[in-house]
């Protein structure tokens, strides 16, 4: 998946300085496989921040409105703020452990302090991102080019699960469960309600990720084998569908000069075969039949009764009402 990204957002950055740009995917490119397979929790956490460092390159240089140097503090305001703590968790186990490296820590049968729990979840879910970490996301997309928020949606979001899944035998699943269970309960629809109301399109996507990407923690609480492979498989899934939906962005806006839905009339009368590509876009981040990404959402609900029964009620409307409502209103 992240080869294929990377591949698509060469084509289309191909516009701008050609060494650059190459140089920033082959950058981001590096940093994203050594976090998939280093061993060591502080080289985990190194090139999980380095991968912050050629999108926030992409939206300083090629972003296409003046507000891309706030939009890039915002970044950094709260890498800084969620993830400098973990700093911490690593000195508590190298001063236990005398041992930084993965394989040999998950020997033990470690007792971590519920604060380090929290720590490891904060983290990494500000790169999901989870709602009410999420403020940085929207204005990121709507600075960036179109390769950019490929980038940010295909790749950087993963990292974060990617992040959370190594390090699963750290964190208190018992009490986490029940304690932000609440919290996910609550915000589950509240999110997807944001997204009914945004006029731009870009700003659209980016909410949709937001609200596609809650479903990692409940997966993630859920700590079964099952709900593991619906996390990997929604994950996947998202890093296809949300990097098509960015490219149909640019497309529109190349059109008609605006990201603004209310202007985008007439698309069938234009173009009737981007018209019907538009639709099986919007059914692909549906998950509707016969995607394949129906099957991560019926894993999703399986896997989301092992939590509370009274998920199931919710989740339905979450998962076929709320994104078919977004995909009518593209239209």
């Amino acid at each position: 998946m992240t080869l294929f990204v990377m591949f698509i957002s060469y084509f289309l950055s191909v516009s701008r300085n050609s060494s650059l740009s190459n140089l920033v995917l082959v950058f981001m490119t590096f940093f994203s496989f050594c976090m998939f397979f280093v061993s060591n929790i502080f080289v985990v956490y190194f090139f999980y921040e380095c991968s912050l460092l050629p999108i926030l390159y992409i939206i300083i240089k090629w972003g296409s409105y003046p507000e891309r140097s706030l939009s890039s503090l915002m970044l950094l305001a709260y890498t800084a703020v969620c993830s400098f703590p973990f700093l911490v968790f690593i000195f508590y186990f190298y001063s236990n452990f005398h041992s930084l490296h993965l394989p040999y820590l998950y020997l033990y049968s470690l007792e971590t302090p519920l604060l380090f729990s929290l720590i490891v979840l904060l983290s990494f879910s500000v790169k999901l991102p989870v709602y009410g970490l999420h403020f940085w996301l929207p204005m990121a997309h709507v600075e960036a080019p179109t390769f950019g928020s490929m980038i940010l949606a295909g790749v950087l979001l993963k990292l974060g699960g990617v992040g959370l899944i190594r390090l699963s035998s750290f964190v208190d699943f018992n009490f986490l469960s029940s304690f932000l269970l609440s919290y996910l309960f609550l915000f589950l629809s509240l999110v997807t309600l944001v997204c009914c109301f945004q006029s731009d399109f870009k700003r659209l996507v980016a909410y949709s990720s937001v609200s596609h990407m809650i479903a990692v923690p409940i997966l993630y609480f859920s700590n079964t084998s099952l709900s593991l492979k619906a996390l990997i498989i929604i994950m996947f899934f998202h890093g296809l569908s949300s990097p098509l939906l960015f490219i149909l962005v640019g497309v529109f806006y190349s059109l008609y000069s605006s990201r603004q839905l209310i202007v985008m009339r007439g698309l069938l009368l234009v173009s009737p075969l981007l018209s019907f590509i538009s639709i099986l876009a919007f059914f692909f981040t549906m998950s509707a039949p016969p995607f394949p990404s129906f099957v991560a959402e019926v894993f999703f609900l399986v896997s989301s009764f092992s939590l509370s029964c009274w998920f199931i009620p919710s989740l339905l409307l979450f998962t076929f009402f709320f994104p078919g409502l977004q995909s009518f209103l593209t239209l």
